[in-house]
């Protein structure tokens, strides 16, 4: 079957917006940097500029000479999807992309955040212990211990956030919780995909990703969103006829990377 009306940009823009729509971690995150990529496989250089020190004025002025740092974004990470459908260009016509990319779109950024949180584990800060905990009271604690980190470690308090595994969210949700949920809080987080609800100046996110799994014990994250960084592009769609189906192949590839600028600023509890 010829393909002959296929516009690749229609397709990638509804695979980005279904990818965008079942992310949890990402949109929380620093994406400043996704101007970047081309094809995967670049290293984006992310330069940030030293505080000047804050002196006592006495009449006369010294002044810094002001320094940087660098730190390396890899776009390492290059996940494909392909599948095929009746009749590109019938869909096309029809406009209905949503339903054949929905499924697309789910998988990678299933595959994504799980690639994220498995950074965040591994390169942040494990302020939380690992004290097992099996009540609202114990998680509670949990969560005031992640934020007492932060806040030493100079963390700002706006952009402040939690995700946690199903099983830690259930502690949370349990007797005695003093946790706002979202609809009670009047607030836009229900737009956010994940969003729990606000408790000690975080936003609370639940996400199923295996790196959270911890054997069916709880596992929680609390970050500063702006401190970890994230990049990602559909660099390439295509569609094409293949000899050993019926159909047409519409394939892609996504690529991404991610890094945990600031480790003090990713405060880690996974239980014992």
């Amino acid at each position: 079957m010829a393909i002959t009306n296929f516009k690749p940009t229609i397709w990638h823009a509804a695979l980005l917006e279904n990818l965008h729509a079942a992310q949890v971690v990402v949109p929380t995150l620093n994406t400043e940097y996704e101007g970047d990529i081309a094809n995967g496989g670049e290293t984006v250089r992310i330069t940030s500029v030293v505080q000047p020190t804050i002196k006592t004025y006495a009449g006369s002025i010294v002044r810094d000479n002001l320094t940087d740092t660098s730190q390396d974004l890899d776009i390492d990470q290059k996940k494909y999807y392909a599948y095929l459908v009746d009749d590109v260009d019938a869909v096309q016509a029809a406009g209905s992309f949503d339903s054949v990319q929905t499924d697309a779109a789910a998988g990678l950024a299933d595959v994504a955040e799980n690639y994220l949180i498995t950074e965040m584990l591994a390169d942040g800060t494990a302020g939380g212990g690992t004290t097992a905990v099996t009540d609202f009271a114990g998680a509670f604690g949990i969560v005031s211990t992640l934020r007492k980190a932060l806040t030493k470690a100079k963390i700002p308090t706006a952009d402040r956030f939690i995700v946690a595994n199903p099983e830690f969210i259930s502690l949370l949700l349990g007797p005695g919780s003093s946790l706002v949920k979202v609809n009670e809080a009047g607030a836009d987080g229900e737009l956010r995909n994940g969003v729990v609800g606000r408790l000690l100046g975080f936003t609370v996110l639940e996400s199923p990703a295996t790196a959270l799994a911890n054997t069916d014990k709880p596992a929680a994250i609390g970050y500063h969103g702006r401190s970890v960084a994230y990049a990602d592009q559909i660099v390439k769609t295509r569609a094409q006829t293949v000899t050993d189906a019926f159909g047409d192949q519409v394939d892609g590839l996504h690529v991404y990377g991610g890094k945990v600028l600031r480790p003090t600023a990713v405060q880690t509890y996974v239980s014992a």
